[in-house]
């Protein structure tokens, strides 16, 4: 039987406060940008938002950091900077490893900006939209915790504030001249949730999510132990089994 160590619980910890922080970062984004700034209070500015981010690479260092030392899914650097390379579920890691060279990026030109100027900057800047998608794919794909409550309020929230902040600030108040456009897009958000929904159910939260994810044959054989484990470890081999 496997047995979790601190690094698993420090993985699991560190990535769900990432996705936190970042659908944060997404909805003050696009929050910020619309034409009634005025009315937010003071504490919503640009300098919060770059916070933010900044607490996203911090908290994603450690998720990518702790999950290569934890010897359970024997990944290494390789795997953490080439998508779709390493024998653990290689897709739902591979996008998990594209959001976060994506986020390093953002990070980077805006480092540089006064180099780059305005408009690199702004076009570079719209890679955080494709990143938090890609994270949340990578959370639910990967994530043994799918299954838990805790862990489906999580993603309803972030899909919810998203959705709500794409819907009410940028379709709302911005595009004012393009009835047609924003029609599109309202549509298009909305399908993109149901859609998210309807494979939550028919993936992840489905029986057998774990081979079909990719997980390694000796992985999902060693969670079938005989042996009594604790309640925390009952909790990890069941997760290995029917996530």
């Amino acid at each position: 039987m496997i047995q979790p160590s601190p690094l698993w619980f420090a993985t699991r910890g560190a990535g769900t406060v990432s996705l936190l922080l970042l659908t944060a970062v997404v909805v003050l984004g696009i929050a910020t940008t619309t034409r009634r700034q005025g009315r937010w209070p003071r504490f919503l500015t640009p300098r919060l938002h770059g916070n933010l981010a900044l607490g996203t690479l911090v908290f994603l260092a450690v998720h990518i950091a702790t999950a290569i030392l934890d010897p359970y899914a024997q990944l290494g650097w390789r795997d953490a900077l080439v998508p779709f390379g390493a024998r653990y579920r290689p897709i739902w890691l591979g996008l998990g490893v594209i959001a976060a060279e994506g986020l390093v990026a953002l990070a980077v030109t805006s480092w540089i900006r006064p180099r780059i100027g305005f408009r690199s900057w702004r076009a570079v800047h719209w890679i955080a939209y494709a990143c938090w998608p890609l994270g949340l794919l990578h959370g639910v794909g990967t994530g043994s915790d799918v299954r838990s409550g805790w862990f489906e309020v999580v993603d309803a929230v972030c899909v919810g504030a998203v959705f709500a902040a794409v819907v009410a600030w940028r379709l709302g108040q911005g595009w004012p001249r393009a009835a047609g456009f924003r029609t599109m897009v309202a549509i298009g958000s909305g399908a993109g949730v149901i859609v998210f929904a309807v494979w939550m159910l028919n993936g992840p939260l489905a029986p057998g999510w774990a081979r079909a994810a990719g997980t390694p044959p000796e992985l999902l054989h060693s969670s079938g132990s005989p042996s009594s484990p604790s309640p925390t470890h009952g909790a990890f081999d069941k997760a290995l089994k029917t996530s």
